[in-house]
């Protein structure tokens, strides 16, 4: 969604997960949870400065009117983000849960990609020390790989850490997903409807009418350039692949787990 909807001459997009910038001022905070009296003057201002200076090295485009940032955690804060940004539009992009279990159970376990990181360096913000050293030391831990509830991967909901040193790996991930959905949905629910853009992964991967409703919802003057970049970039081939491994999870327990929320969403 992010490389795609950055191929529009209106859109910069920066290239990275930045949550050690949204988390400046608040890195003690034991989750990604954050309420909006932690968007304080000094943290505001520093994650205001740091996304133009990021969307500045990154862009390469003369004139944009749109910023467009993904952080995955961001969806356990977004009334965080719109004390920060009070304008801010959401796209609030979902997928079956129970896919999304099958993906971040490999994340979880595999360690990160050395040559990511590394791209990433360069975007760094190292005055936000705090962070870096738990970063640099989470990285190392999955590396080496330190055991259940030391490296830590993802969005983190209240109560994860703990999770992640007794629940299984399956049950951890549809706990993850689950809480990211709900916190996303019941604060979406404070911010105007015509600054929100629901769009589910399933109907963006099956042909390009989603696409086209996000880039109306932006108000792109170059949609063409947009849908392009779709049809060239798209793969199908992962969209149902968790069907085919369902034996890498234990299907009952993530049921139990997210049966409620899927059912909410019309996955079930």
């Amino acid at each position: 969604m992010r490389d795609v909807l950055a191929a529009s001459d209106d859109v910069s997009a920066i290239p990275f997960d930045i949550n050690y910038v949204w988390r400046y001022g608040n890195d003690s905070h034991p989750d990604d949870e954050f309420s909006t009296d932690m968007a304080g003057f000094k943290s505001a201002q520093y994650i205001r400065k740091s996304l133009l200076r990021m969307e500045a090295k990154s862009n390469k485009k003369l004139v944009t009117k749109i910023l467009l940032e993904k952080s995955v955690p961001n969806s356990l804060r977004v009334s965080f983000i719109k004390e920060i940004y009070p304008d801010a539009k959401f796209i609030h992009l979902v997928r079956d849960g129970r896919a999304v279990v099958e993906s971040s159970i490999r994340m979880w376990q595999e360690p990160p990609e050395t040559g990511y990181i590394f791209r990433k360096l360069k975007y760094f913000p190292w005055n936000n020390y705090r962070y870096a050293t738990w970063y640099f030391f989470n990285f190392i831990k999955g590396r080496l790989g330190g055991g259940r509830g030391q490296h830590l991967w993802g969005p983190r909901y209240k109560g994860l850490c703990i999770d992640a040193k007794s629940l299984p790996i399956d049950v951890l991930c549809a706990r993850q997903w689950r809480r990211c959905v709900e916190v996303a949905l019941e604060q979406l629910a404070e911010v105007s409807p015509a600054n929100i853009c629901n769009v589910s992964y399933e109907g963006l991967m099956s042909n390009t009418k989603a696409l086209e409703g996000v880039c109306r919802f932006l108000g792109l003057s170059d949609t063409p350039k947009v849908l392009e970049k779709y049809n060239n970039s798209i793969q199908r081939g992962n969209l149902y692949k968790w069907q085919s491994r369902i034996d890498s999870f234990d299907f009952d327990a993530v049921s139990k787990e997210i049966s409620p929320t899927l059912k909410m969403l019309g996955y079930i």
